[in-house]
């Protein structure tokens, strides 16, 4: 029973860390995400109840991102805002949501989107909710060559990086469930 409750103690506290992630700075108008990391002890732990709805959010915001409507792209990034919040520790990735809903192009919300989707694919994983199996894709094109992340809940490649030019680039790299 200790190794039971032991490991379920650690499971939180990975999710919690999973949303506590700094964010990767894109520029200097961007949120400024360097504030002084808490001790483990006091991390706070995340609220898993709806990780379930912060995926399909995110799944929406992808989908946005593979039709390349920024406008679309904001309302979906104000909805996964809405969701990230909701969870205890997620505020700089919530940020990061926020950031895609007021950037001035789809080039800059791509990039947010790179930083948004490395929390998000830590979130779910230390989540271990039910679902059908997630994949966790990556482009080795994207973010200028070195490569970017994505969560999916279908096996096909379907690039929201480089929709129009390169739908089928990138492998599954993980599957989650």
């Amino acid at each position: 029973m200790k190794i039971i409750k032991g490991f379920c103690f650690l499971a939180a506290l990975a999710v919690a860390a999973a949303c506590n992630q700094p964010a990767k700075q894109q520029d200097t108008a961007k949120v400024d995400t360097t504030a002084a990391a808490k001790p483990a002890a006091e991390a706070q732990v995340a609220d898993t109840g709806n990780t379930s709805d912060v995926f399909k959010a995110y799944i929406a915001l992808k989908d946005e991102f593979i039709k390349s409507d920024p406008a679309g792209i904001k309302t979906a990034a104000t909805a996964l805002e809405g969701k990230l919040s909701g969870i205890k520790g997620c505020s700089e990735t919530a940020a990061v949501a926020h950031q895609i809903s007021n950037a001035a192009d789809i080039k800059a919300q791509r990039e947010a989107f790179l930083v948004l989707s490395k929390d998000v694919i830590a979130l779910v994983k230390g989540a271990k909710f039910k679902s059908a199996p997630i994949y966790v894709d990556f482009c080795p094109m994207a973010d200028g060559g070195k490569g970017g992340y994505w969560l999916s809940a279908t096996k096909p490649i379907v690039n929201p990086y480089f929709p129009e030019h390169m739908k089928e680039c990138g492998t599954v790299k993980e599957q989650i469930n």
